[in-house]
C-alpha cells in the first residue's frame, strides 16, 4: 500500500490549483515499467533523500515502457508532494499534468499558475513554458513582451527550446520587430544545442537564403539531424517533398544520408519514391 505524509499530501494536491509547462529532468523517462513502491513507510518532501524518492516514484509511474499504461494518478499524487515542497521540476510536471489533462481536468490558467512557480523556482523549462503560454495566450492574456522575457530568461540558462522559439518571434517579428538574420542566429544557438526544432527551421534558412547564404548541402544535413531526432514536421514535409519547392540536389543529398546511414539502398536520383519514403520512415527517431 503507498502511504505518504497525509498532511503534506493533502496541502500539495491544494496547491495544484496553480501551474506549469513541458519540464525535462536531468532524466525524463525511466526504463522500469512499473512504479517501485516505497522502502519506507513514510516519505518527507523535506527530506533530500525522500524528495529524490518521490520524484522517482512519480517519473516511473509517469514514463512507462511502450505497451505499458502509465498511472497518472499516483504520479499526479507524488509530484504534488514534492511541488508543495517547492520543487521545481515537481512544479512543472503537475504544471503539465494540468496542460495535457492527465490525471486531471485540463485547465490551462492552472497549468500556467504552476509554470510560472516552477519558473519563479528558477527552472528553466518551467521558463520557456510560461513563454510559451504568454505567447500563445493560453491560460493568461497574450503578452508578446512577456514571452520574449520569459524566452530569454530561458535561453540564457541553457534551454534550447527557447533559442528555437525567440528565432520563431523574430522570424514573424512578434513582440519585436522582423529580423530575419536575427531569427537566424537563434536559430544557430538552437541547433548548436542539439534542439531538433532547431536544426529544421535553420535548414530552411540554408535552403532558400533567407537571413543566410543558400547552401543545399548545409541545408540537407539539418534536416536530416532534425528527421533523425523524431521532429515530426521534417516527416511530414519529406513525405510531401516532390510538391514542394525544394532543388534535386537537396533530395539528392537527403538520399545520400540515408544510403550512407544504411536505410536506403537504391538510386541518388532525388525522386523520393517508395523506396525512398519507407527508408525515411526507418530514419525517423533514430538517433534518439
Amino acid at each position: 500500500m503507498r502511504v505518504v505524509l497525509a498532511a503534506v499530501l493533502l496541502l500539495a494536491l491544494n496547491l495544484a490549483a496553480t501551474g506549469d509547462a513541458f519540464a525535462q529532468k536531468t532524466k525524463t523517462k525511466v526504463t522500469t515499467p512499473q512504479v517501485t513502491q516505497p522502502q519506507d513507510d513514510t516519505l518527507d518532501p523535506y527530506d533530500p533523500d525522500d524528495l529524490e524518492e518521490i520524484l522517482d516514484e512519480g517519473d516511473a509511474a509517469y514514463f512507462v515502457a511502450e505497451g505499458q499504461t502509465p498511472d497518472y494518478q499516483y504520479a499526479f499524487e507524488m509530484y504534488s508532494l514534492a511541488a508543495g515542497a517547492g520543487d521545481g521540476y515537481a512544479m512543472n510536471r503537475v504544471a503539465l499534468m494540468y496542460d495535457r489533462g492527465e490525471f486531471v481536468a485540463q485547465d490551462y490558467a492552472k497549468a500556467f499558475d504552476w509554470y510560472l512557480k516552477a519558473a519563479e523556482a528558477g527552472l528553466p523549462a518551467g521558463q520557456s513554458n510560461v513563454a510559451s503560454m504568454y505567447n500563445v495566450g493560453d491560460g493568461v492574456r497574450q503578452n508578446y513582451a512577456e514571452a520574449l522575457h520569459w524566452f530569454r530568461l530561458a535561453a540564457d540558462n541553457g534551454y534550447a527550446y527557447a533559442m528555437y522559439a525567440l528565432g520563431d518571434m523574430y522570424l514573424a517579428g512578434n513582440g519585436v520587430a522582423k529580423d530575419v538574420e536575427e531569427a537566424t542566429a537563434w536559430y544557430q544557438k538552437a541547433s548548436d544545442a542539439g534542439d531538433a526544432n532547431g536544426h529544421w527551421s535553420l535548414s530552411l534558412r540554408y535552403l532558400y537564403g533567407d537571413g543566410v547564404g543558400k547552401d543545399t548541402q548545409r541545408a540537407a544535413e539539418l534536416a536530416y539531424l532534425a528527421l533523425t531526432n523524431g521532429l515530426q514536421v521534417a516527416w511530414d514535409e519529406f513525405k510531401d517533398i516532390r510538391n514542394a519547392d525544394t532543388s534535386p540536389n537537396y533530395r539528392r543529398a537527403i538520399q545520400e544520408m540515408l544510403k550512407r546511414d544504411g536505410f536506403y539502398s537504391g538510386t541518388i536520383d532525388g525522386s523520393f519514391g517508395p523506396a525512398t519514403q519507407r527508408a525515411i520512415e526507418a530514419a525517423f527517431g533514430s538517433a534518439l
